[in-house]
């Protein structure tokens, strides 16, 4: 497996060669992400981090299948589905970043990719009931996917969160020899990129993930975490899973809980209000507490890093599954009150 890792030293120099090109060629790509009242960034920046990650992805994949003489457009049926709930979830995004996409059509290319998914049988199964869980994988998906990006406020957090979690995921799957070993340089490759992209996207930021990366980190959470429930045979095994989503997940549950119960009016008119952006998102309320970006990303990856730890616990001593899914919302809900006590003052 060591001799895998020279894939993912290939993917990171040759995403960083990427974006060193799109950089010298950035006044010919009018693909930016201007500043605004609720940004805080104050001038443009090239929002291509996410096609960046993706090109890199498959062409270092293409050398990996050409070298290992496999045939480059053999894929197995399961890989069938996922990929085209792929290229659905990056068509959305990347007409987002081009065009712009308001929440409700946003939410249509999420639900076609989301259901692709469902279709093929690929989710977590929780209840006895089958439309009981799509139900519920669904939201979940929405949540996971949508979390990533809406998480995307600050330099470097959504992919250094991706970073944290899929090399703990990593380590999970070779623990439990949880994928097929042709599996693992995937994951890799993959890892390269978004490490390059975090290399350059480390504040002060210069290339910005985009709505179609952002999405895609999210989309890959939810499908290691529905992948790794299927080695588990009670529902609240499969259910603490979610605790390695921690920050980005629990961040956007309290978000939306504070825009529906502060918002006056009916309810119909508190659900339209959820998916209206403002500045209650855990890294607004570091910065509103004067610290800087940097500070804000390294305090937010080491929170979420010493959360992932202890989300490691069941895995390791077999127990413990409750009490972790239980701990770690609350240590999130107290970390957040800290800091807005602190503002208060």
């Amino acid at each position: 497996m060591l001799i895998d890792f020279i894939y993912l030293i290939l993917s990171f120099l040759f995403t960083s060669f990427f974006y060193r090109q799109l950089l010298i060629k950035e006044d010919s790509i009018n693909i930016y992400d201007y500043p605004s009242d609720r940004k805080i960034h104050n001038k443009k920046v090239l929002k291509v981090g996410g096609i960046g990650i993706i090109f890199s992805f498959l062409f270092i994949l293409f050398v990996y299948r050409i070298i290992n003489g496999e045939y480059v457009f053999q894929i197995r049926q399961e890989e069938v589905y996922i990929s085209f709930s792929l290229i659905f979830l990056i068509i959305g995004g990347l007409i987002d970043d081009f065009i712009g996409l308001n929440a409700p059509r946003k939410l249509f290319f999420q639900l076609i990719s989301i259901g692709i998914l469902l279709y093929s049988n690929f989710f977590i199964i929780l209840f006895d009931n089958y439309l009981l869980n799509i139900l519920v994988n669904t939201l979940l998906c929405i949540l996971i996917i949508n979390s990533m990006n809406l998480i995307d406020g600050i330099d470097g957090l959504s992919s250094g969160i991706f970073i944290i979690f899929s090399g703990v995921v990593f380590f999970i799957f070779t623990l439990h020899a949880a994928l097929d070993p042709r599996y693992y340089v995937v994951v890799l490759i993959f890892m390269g990129a978004v490490i390059s992209f975090f290399s350059i996207n480390f504040p002060p930021a210069k290339i910005f993930l985009g709505d179609s990366g952002s999405q895609l980190l999210g989309w890959i959470m939810a499908l290691s975490i529905i992948h790794l429930s299927s080695f588990y045979d009670q529902a609240y095994q499969k259910i603490y899973l979610l605790s390695f989503l921690s920050i980005p997940l629990y961040d956007v549950v309290c978000v939306i809980f504070k825009r529906f119960i502060n918002h006056e009016g009916s309810v119909a008119e508190k659900i339209t209000r959820i998916v209206k952006s403002d500045q209650n998102h855990i890294h607004h309320i570091i910065l509103k507490n004067n610290f800087s970006n940097q500070y804000a990303l390294l305090l937010l990856l080491s929170i979420f890093f010493l959360l992932t730890l202890i989300s490691l616990m069941p895995i390791l001593f077999q127990d413990y599954y409750v009490v972790v899914f239980f701990l770690i919302p609350f240590l999130y809900v107290l970390f957040r009150f800290i800091l807005e006590k602190r503002l208060i003052k």
